[in-house]
């Protein structure tokens, strides 16, 4: 499981370093984007392992307020496809 963590601290730091390149540094060609979806891709893919697989400092406890919010939204998504 440690070794998952660290995988997992290593990526996102990788992700977040090629982020802050990317404010700073856009030189248009395709492998630069190749770089930043491959990053983005696999920092999304670290946040859907379980929570206990995640590096302490990645884990946080949701707002009450996310929880009403994304029933709001299941509620209107409901409302939209039954009409």
């Amino acid at each position: 499981m440690e070794q998952i963590k660290t995988l997992a601290r290593e990526v996102l730091a990788i992700h977040r370093e090629v982020e802050e390149w990317r404010e700073d540094h856009d030189p248009g060609s395709q492998e630069w984007y190749t770089l930043v979806n491959l990053t983005e891709v696999a920092a999304r893919l670290v946040f859907t392992l379980p929570v206990e697989m995640l590096p302490e400092e990645e884990v946080r406890t949701p707002n009450p307020r996310e929880y009403e919010v994304l029933d709001e939204l299941m509620a209107a998504l409901g409302e939209a496809d039954a009409q």
